[in-house]
């Protein structure tokens, strides 16, 4: 369309010129453009090239040209607007088609897994198994589905009434979106170096990763049910188990982690728990269905700390809007 207008507009001018050729020509002013203009032309759109080439038009006294070409950048215009206004209806239809057949059919496109990694106290933790409720996917009303992972249907609200009175730590909560079937996974943290012999007197860097991790697998099996892979890892630096090597000192890494694969139903909340007691002694008081069962992998020696420590790594997956 811009070469077919340049072309006209030669040919009027050439037109023009020869019609008068017997009469003696009046060379207008050159038309300055301003600096802002110039530098704002390679971000107009074909239409405004449009209208700038009609204002071109009129200031050469080519008013008729000048109105015609405006007439057909309007038309071209109000074209334009009416594809699209017919495209966002269309894409608006097949929409709503979409979500009537994900109703009928039960199934989500995409699935959000809230996922949240916490610490607290024991006194807290025996408030919050006291406050939840085992949900009916599990495989009985006071049983976990295998020590130390159970399915609740209140979890959240619960561990949202603990944060409120200032009793957990959160060490991570990620959110993950994922199509059903698919893995995907959420990290966070980052690396330090620690100088590792290398004989004789010379020593190499290598890096260790620190921080958050976490890799969730949801496989839809029917109507609100979900199987669901939940792989989350939280690493941390540990300065009270760190080594000196030429005069710097390196920090252990404090690794616990949890690989499990549960059915439940979405909106339902898997709970993973881990109780670290660091002077070896049972205590079959502090989350009685919440048993350990996961990888506790630190550095050299045990934390010197005397009081019981619970670790809940928690996902629910709820259908994605």
């Amino acid at each position: 369309m811009s070469t077919r207008c340049h072309c006209f507009v030669a040919l009027s001018l050439y037109l023009a010129t020869t019609c008068h050729a017997g009469e003696p020509q009046v060379l207008l002013p050159r038309q300055v453009t301003p600096q802002s203009a110039e530098q704002t032309v390679g971000k107009l759109s074909p239409l405004d090239h449009l209208r700038l080439a009609a204002e071109q038009l009129e200031a050469t006294g080519m008013a008729d040209e000048a109105a015609k070409l405006r007439k057909a950048a309007e038309r071209i215009s109000r074209r334009v607007t009416s594809e699209r206004d017919e495209l966002a209806r269309q894409i608006s239809e097949l929409q709503d088609r979409s979500n009537q057949l994900r109703q009928l059919t039960g199934k989500p496109d995409k699935i959000l897994c809230r996922c949240q990694f916490l610490e607290l106290s024991s006194k807290a933790a025996a408030e919050f198994a006291a406050a939840v409720q085992p949900a009916s996917s599990s495989t009985g009303p006071r049983k976990a589905i295998a020590p130390g992972i159970s399915v609740y249907k209140n979890a959240e609200e619960a561990i949202g009434r603990l944060k409120a009175s200032g009793q957990v730590t959160v060490l991570a909560s990620p959110q993950i979106v994922t199509e059903p079937g698919r893995a995907a996974t959420a990290t966070s943290g980052g690396e330090f170096p620690i100088l590792v012999p290398a004989g004789g007197d010379r020593t190499s860097v290598e890096w260790r990763r620190f921080g958050a991790s976490c890799k969730v697998v949801p496989r839809l099996l029917g109507t609100e049910r979900v199987q669901l892979e939940f792989n989350p890892e939280i690493a941390q630096r540990d300065f009270k188990n760190a080594v000196k090597f030429n005069g710097q000192t390196i920090p252990g890494l404090a690794t616990r982690r949890v690989n499990t694969r549960v059915e439940m139903n979405l909106g339902e909340t898997l709970v993973v728990s881990l109780v670290s007691n660091p002077q070896n002694k049972s205590d079959d008081s502090v989350l009685p269905y919440l048993k350990s069962v996961v990888q506790w992998a630190s550095a050299e020696r045990e934390t010197e700390s005397t009081e019981s420590t619970v670790t809940l790594f928690i996902v629910t997956p709820v259908a994605a809007e």
